[in-house]
């Protein structure tokens, strides 16, 4: 088994797990607040149920793109650094989703969250992802839910 280490020494295995969990937890934070916003965004932009779907292709896109960066990034830079620029681009991203006035800063925003995601996911360190993915995998649907009810909170409850 791979060890990790810092300057002040071993970083024990329920520290990975605490580490791995609370990133998880806030990618499904940021994602699930995104979601809950879809149709108040698609009603503002007046996107066609088709157009929606077109749109939301430009996370998967991100995703697409990120996938050699990321590895390319990992072997460069080393995978502290590619999560810590994952998590911020990602983010910065959900921050511009909020701030799109129309289609073409839309767009641009969620190939970012898409980017961000993956570089974030793809560069989690082999020994954390195998110490934490068993144990946070299956709470990612309460983390989605943990980002989901704050951001109801602005539909009216009669639209539900």
């Amino acid at each position: 088994m791979i060890s990790l280490t810092t300057s002040t020494g071993h970083i024990s295995r329920k520290t990975h797990r605490l580490a791995v969990g609370a990133l998880f937890f806030l990618l499904g934070l940021c994602f699930a607040s995104w979601a809950s916003r879809i149709p108040s965004v698609q009603q503002t932009m007046g996107i066609s149920e088709a157009g929606l779907g077109g749109v939301l292709l430009a996370i998967p896109l991100g995703q697409l793109v990120s996938l050699p960066l990321a590895g390319w990034l990992v072997a460069r830079e080393g995978s502290r650094k590619v999560v810590l620029w994952g998590v911020l681009l990602y983010a910065a991203a959900l921050v511009g989703l909020g701030w799109a006035a129309n289609l073409y800063q839309l767009l641009p925003c969620l190939v970012l969250f898409g980017i961000g995601g993956n570089l974030t996911n793809i560069s989690v360190p082999r020994p954390w992802a195998w110490s934490g993915c068993t144990s946070t995998s299956p709470l990612w649907p309460l983390f989605m839910g943990c980002g989901a009810w704050p951001g109801s909170w602005r539909r009216p409850w009669a639209r539900l």
